[in-house]
């Protein structure tokens, strides 16, 4: 005997679209558009249920909402890699930064790589990103670079507190807390038997409660602005970036120098160097905005500093001049009377005559990196008991000095070049003759202070 096979039997044809029963007794429901058919994700129990998603197809449209379900049906990582080459604004550094998260945080697995509780963000559909998904990245990301930061803290303790170094410092021997412990130190201990510490007691240098956070904040924010493009470009109908604070970071408070320690520590730097780190503290200059001043940035009469430009470095690239860190950044800043007399001095010393000859560049004339520089001052710092401190610091310093000399929340906002703060806008007018003041403010701080000292 023949079996009949079961075919669908009911089709209902509609102004939305079509609903068919089939052979389960279940209802399909799909439509047509620009010559393209759109099937529902699933079967209905009802033609009701059928029905109703072809109504909600049809609002979406008419509101302007329908995203086609095809669109997102590319990975994250490939999109994501797309996304960063169709952003030529980027600056180099930025593009960088961009793609070493992409290939350490965002696109890899992490989380739980043995088993199935880990994320791989980049080998996902970007239709299919969820906020659940997110958080679970995120989660993921906070545990893993956590654990990261921790790891790298505890080798800097190890290093700092190796037992020549410890017994160096029980001597009365000045080491750096950093770096490769000089041959001569290493031999003394040695020849005094190789002590060990009874106990050593870790510097704090990060809070292990924040350790990781920056990075997974700055993980957090390259995706959401990813996902972001992907709205506009109608993969997602909402960005699944939802987290609140999670692209931020609750930084605690930065250490400063004291004038004196200023002082001291550009006493301990190379020559060349020396004026920087005043300037830097007495300015609030960044570092690449600094080290890329040339002598044409320069007017000695009128006791200013032109900020133009600033260095970036890529790691594996030539340093390079390029566009200062915003709009606001760009700028004329008054300095102190003291500073423009060591200023001078550096000059005549320092800098060779042309226009564009570098104030303080290696000694070759060329620019000088940060790693450069980060080894002078790590050791500078080193000598005045301030190890703890970062070059970054000192624009840190500058902003506290300018408060101290009577600045008021615009004024340094104006000094410092930064571009987030609303007040910088309402009074930009009157930066040029506030900063003209203030600088003649620091300069009397400095006098009291240097008097009282």
């Amino acid at each position: 005997m023949t079996r009949r096979v079961k075919t669908a039997t009911r089709r209902a044809p509609g102004a939305l679209g079509t609903v068919r029963q089939l052979p389960s007794g279940r209802w399909r429901a799909f439509y047509r558009r620009e010559g393209r058919t759109f099937n529902a994700p699933r079967t209905f129990t009802t033609k009701a249920e059928a029905e109703a998603w072809l109504a909600t197809e049809f609002a979406d449209r008419v509101r302007g909402t329908w995203r086609d379900p095809e669109a997102g049906r590319v990975t994250l990582a490939a999109y994501a890699w797309d996304w960063l080459g169709s952003r030529p604004d980027l600056a180099p550094r930025t593009r960088d930064l961009y793609r070493r998260n992409l290939d350490r945080w965002i696109l890899p697995r992490v989380g739980q790589h043995d088993s199935s509780r880990g994320v791989e963000l980049g080998a996902m559909d970007v239709s299919d990103l969820t906020p659940a998904t997110v958080r679970t990245w995120r989660a993921a990301t906070l545990t893993e670079a956590r654990a990261s930061a921790t790891r790298q803290l505890t080798r800097e303790h190890e290093r700092a507190e190796h037992p020549a170094r410890v017994w160096a410092r029980s001597k009365g021997i000045h080491v750096a807390t950093t770096g490769q412990l000089p041959a001569a130190v290493t031999k003394a201990w040695r020849a005094a038997g190789e002590p060990q510490p009874a106990r050593r007691k870790s510097p704090v240098v990060v809070p292990i409660e924040t350790a990781g956070e920056t990075t997974a904040a700055q993980a957090y924010r390259v995706l959401r602005s990813i996902l972001s493009t992907a709205v506009t470009d109608g993969l997602l109908t909402a960005n699944p970036c939802q987290i609140k604070g999670a692209g931020q970071v609750a930084h605690r408070e930065r250490p400063t120098a004291s004038p004196a320690e200023v002082a001291q520590i550009a006493a301990h730097m190379p020559s060349r160097y020396a004026v920087a780190v005043t300037l830097a503290a007495w300015s609030g200059l960044r570092y690449g905005e600094l080290f890329a001043l040339a002598r044409r940035h320069v007017d000695l009469a009128t006791g200013t500093v032109r900020v133009e430009r600033a260095l970036e470095q890529v790691p594996g690239q030539p340093i390079r001049f390029g566009k200062t860190k915003t709009a606001k950044s760009y700028r004329t800043v008054h300095l102190p009377a003291f500073i423009v007399t060591q200023l001078r001095e550096h000059m005549a010393a320092h800098v060779a005559v042309e226009a564009d000859a570098l104030l303080f560049p290696n000694a070759d004339g060329s620019p000088t990196a940060n790693a450069t520089l980060s080894r002078h001052f790590r050791a500078a710092r080193a000598n005045v008991g301030r190890t703890e401190l970062r070059w970054h610091d000192l624009r840190h310093t500058g902003a506290t000095l300018a408060y101290r000399a009577g600045a008021s929340v615009p004024e340094v906002q104006a000094r410092l070049g930064h571009a987030t703060m609303r007040a910088a806008n309402i009074y930009a007018h009157t930066a040029a003759e506030s900063d003209a003041a203030l600088a003649r403010n620091m300069d009397a701080l400095y006098g009291k202070l240097a008097a009282s000292a």
